[in-house]
């Protein structure tokens, strides 16, 4: 667990409170009187949650520097783009000049090319790879 001070201060080694220098096994204590905050833990997100970071607040007694929000289409296309870039170059060598490209890769790699145009973004699917 993560402690800082009122104002978001990381804590190091110790910390004084009321003149009194506490070591790192008696912050759990300092926290439920008070005296210390405990930095939330970030949570599991899905795919399609980021988390965005700051300088923080506090958030139900706790120290929050991160929120938690929906990725935009902007970043979901990314992804995507990112995602189908790396599915085609998996398969580039299947285009070379010397190499025989079956019907099946030619139809995979179209249908990679044309993500992100024909991807549901609340669905992502990609092609399967024959």
């Amino acid at each position: 667990m993560e402690y800082t001070l009122l104002n978001g201060t990381p804590i190091g080694k110790s910390v004084v409170v009321d003149n009194i220098r506490h070591g790192p096994s008696n912050y759990a204590a300092l926290a439920s009187n008070g005296d210390i905050l405990a930095v939330a833990t970030p949570p599991d997100l899905t795919a399609a949650q980021t988390m965005d970071w700051g300088s923080g607040s506090v958030v139900g007694g706790k120290w929050q520097r991160f929120t938690v929000r929906d990725k935009t289409d902007a970043e979901l296309l990314a992804e995507v783009r990112g995602t189908r870039d790396v599915l085609l170059e998996d398969t580039d060598f299947y285009a070379l000049s010397d190499v025989t490209m079956s019907s099946d890769m030619t139809n995979y790699r179209k249908a990679l090319r044309d993500l992100p145009a024909t991807v549901d973004l609340t669905d992502i699917v990609y092609p399967t790879k024959p």
